[in-house]
């Protein structure tokens, strides 16, 4: 059945839709023995269009998992050589990174009036949801979004467009790795690295230096974390939801979270599932396992919830980054760092950090975080840091319950640990 409606291309107009619409609206209101004949056309309409998509978008799956590039682009509109070009790309791009489950699904139809216009009367915009699982990077599937027009032509429905519905979507969909130019992996042990094809060097040296870097995360966090990293390293201003041209110019890289529930799709907040590193375009011949370790701790971390204040999570990262200059320079490089945050970062601040404009804040945030968590290592043991982080990232849903937290655990709330910090003098 599903092949002849899809070999039989029915289009569901415009108009129909909104015939379907009012059926929908006096079948509500005015309960009656039988539809319409143009209702049931147009319910016909709409189950033709919802199987052929589907069937579409099980053999777009189909084909990257038996690397079979004809069948990939079987539905992409003829007329489009450009969406073609770039669907030959997506496709050597998803082979390359290779996936133990892959699949797309339908969400909701879009309407856009432009796009109507550009495309005709059977235009079909819809969001899509791709989970996919990355082997051993994704310890369980997660999923992004994407949008897709179809249009129906010559009686089938094909892929016209893959971007209109861009700028609807959630932060950094449609900007994966994959989606952003041709890409070549390497791949180390727990490491998985994304670098523009023919940059094998570059590629190289980050696996190498995320090696290190998980290396200083196990060793400075006590964490017991054996899930893998995925860096991408690509020359682009905007991966995921890193946008460095932006907010984020001055960071060398960013962590971004992974979902396997969406915001939004079950709950309000998603389920975070992990995070990928996406590197700064201008800062990826300086990249080493200092930086790593800095984003990997937040990858170690990405699971637990999310709810944590920002001083903590960064003073986390950086507490972990710190140590692991510690183990190169001495002692000494870390207490003068230490001893200038207290002289010069403290006294322009008032309080530890907001969560709200955290990183636009052009203090020394970080290094203010840092110092608190130096702090509360030094008081209560870095075991018990790490226990007041994962009960922070689980439970810390509002300021009560932070201040509830810290109070448990550490004997301060926020404001009592700014004071505390204010009169520190650490030894040495």
């Amino acid at each position: 059945m599903a092949v002849a409606l899809v070999s039989g291309g029915v289009a569901y107009t415009v108009e129909e839709r909104h015939e379907d619409a009012r059926a929908r609206v006096v079948a509500t209101q005015t309960p009656g023995p039988s539809q319409s004949p143009q209702t049931s056309r147009t319910a016909a309409a709409i189950t033709a269009r919802r199987v052929a998509v589907d069937t579409i978008l099980l053999r777009r799956a189909q084909a990257v998992q038996t690397r079979n590039q004809a069948l990939f682009l079987a539905d992409i509109d003829p007329a489009n050589t450009k969406l073609r070009a770039a669907q030959a790309v997506l496709f050597a791009n998803l082979v390359e990174i290779g996936f133990t489950e892959l699949g797309y699904s339908q969400a909701e139809e879009r309407f856009n009036p432009s796009v109507l216009r550009a495309y005709g009367s059977t235009t079909y915009l819809v969001r899509v949801l791709m989970r996919y699982q990355i082997p051993q990077v994704d310890v369980a599937p997660v999923t992004t979004e994407l949008g897709y027009t179809f249009v129906s032509r010559a009686g089938r429905w094909v892929i016209t467009d893959d971007d209109d519905l861009d700028d609807d979507l959630g932060p950094g969909a449609h900007r994966e790795a994959w989606d952003l130019g041709r890409i070549e992996v390497e791949r180390a042990p727990r490491v998985l690295v994304a670098v523009e094809k023919g940059d094998t060097k570059r590629g190289r040296a980050i696996a190498a230096a995320a090696t290190e870097g998980l290396t200083e995360v196990s060793a400075y966090w006590p964490r017991k974390w054996r899930g893998s990293v995925f860096v991408i390293a690509l020359d682009e201003t905007e991966v995921r939801d890193a946008r460095f041209a932006d907010e984020d110019i001055e960071s060398a890289a960013s962590s971004g979270s992974t979902f396997s529930s969406l915001p939004g799709q079950d709950t309000a907040d998603g389920t975070v599932a992990g995070a990928y590193i996406a590197i700064n375009p201008n800062e990826r011949d300086r990249v080493d396992e200092i930086l790593l370790s800095h984003e990997i701790t937040h990858v170690a971390t990405a699971d637990l919830g999310g709810y944590e204040p920002l001083w903590l999570a960064e003073g986390a990262a950086e507490y972990v980054s710190w140590r692991g200059i510690e183990a190169i320079s001495g002692p000494s490089e870390v207490g003068k760092a230490e001893q200038a945050v207290i002289d010069t970062a403290l006294p322009t601040l008032t309080s530890l950090p907001s969560d709200a404009g955290f990183y636009q804040n052009s203090a020394d945030v970080y290094g203010v975080s840092w110092l608190a968590v130096r702090y509360l290592v030094r008081r209560i043991g870095l075991d018990h840091v790490e226990e007041l982080y994962e009960d922070m990232a689980m439970n810390g849903t509002d300021q009560a319950a932070r201040d509830r937290i810290l109070l448990s655990r550490t004997g301060l709330t926020e404001a009592t640990l700014w004071t505390s910090l204010r009169t520190y003098t650490p030894q040495r």
